[in-house]
């Protein structure tokens, strides 16, 4: 199994918090925004948990970031659709401005962690 594999049906699985929820969220933002400075590897590992989250019954995410997320990833799953570019980053800078550095960190190593293992 491969890393997005593996990444995925964890994040299906993995009992995260609504912080953490809300990490992955803004980290599919600055994904899809193009401000995030990771390979392109580290991308797709990433969207991949951020589907493994959306892809649960019972996860709290407000529906209509949700929506425009799924809408923007529809020809390209890690660059933006031009059409919502201006969108996403909006959304990104909202969900951003309560965001600590340290816990987004945080949310990253967990997800190396588990990849990793």
């Amino acid at each position: 199994m491969d890393d997005q594999s593996t990444a995925y049906e964890w994040a299906k699985t993995y009992n995260f918090t609504e912080q953490e929820i809300h990490y992955a969220t803004i980290l599919a933002l600055k994904i899809l925004d193009d401000e995030c400075q990771m390979d392109y590897d580290n991308y797709n590992l990433f969207m991949s948990v951020y589907d493994g989250i959306k892809d649960k019954v019972n996860t709290p995410f407000n529906l209509s970031v949700h929506s425009i997320i799924d809408l923007a990833r529809a020809k390209d799953p890690i660059k933006a659709d031009p059409i919502y570019k201006d969108m996403i980053g909006e959304l990104r800078v909202t969900m951003m401005k309560d965001m600590e550095k340290p816990i987004m960190k945080a949310y990253k190593n967990l997800v190396w962690d588990v990849v990793s293992c």
